[in-house]
């Protein structure tokens, strides 16, 4: 029995996002990155490591885990002062503000601060 190249071709792409469906659906694949890898939900800023700092974190998240109150991250970066904490740092992305340039600002001002 011979079969198609087109038809050939549809199975394999086909089985390949059905395994891919299949291990998003039973919990084994996630690609998002706010998950953790044992399955857990959102992932969250623990305060230590400015590298756990993504663009879908609000600067409420970072605020409370970086004890850094959000009118001086906003002050910093010139963003304007009514920002919601519930904002997306990704959402705020601009030629002064990035998470890259947040993380370097955390870093320097973590290692300028002394601890308690």
């Amino acid at each position: 029995m011979r079969l198609n190249p087109v038809i050939y071709g549809i199975l394999v792409v086909g089985l390949f996002l059905a395994t891919i469906f299949v291990a998003q659906a039973a919990g084994f694949w996630a690609v998002s990155g706010k998950g953790s890898g044992s399955g857990e939900g959102r992932v969250q800023p623990t305060g230590t490591n400015v590298d756990e700092i993504k663009g879908w974190m609000t600067l409420g998240d970072v605020s409370k885990a970086y004890k850094v109150p959000v009118d001086e991250i906003l002050k910093a970066f010139n963003l304007p002062a009514d920002t919601s904490q519930t904002k997306q740092i990704k959402e705020l992305e601009s030629t002064t503000f990035s998470p890259a340039n947040l993380r370097s600002w955390l870093q320097e001002r973590l290692s300028t601060t002394p601890s308690p």
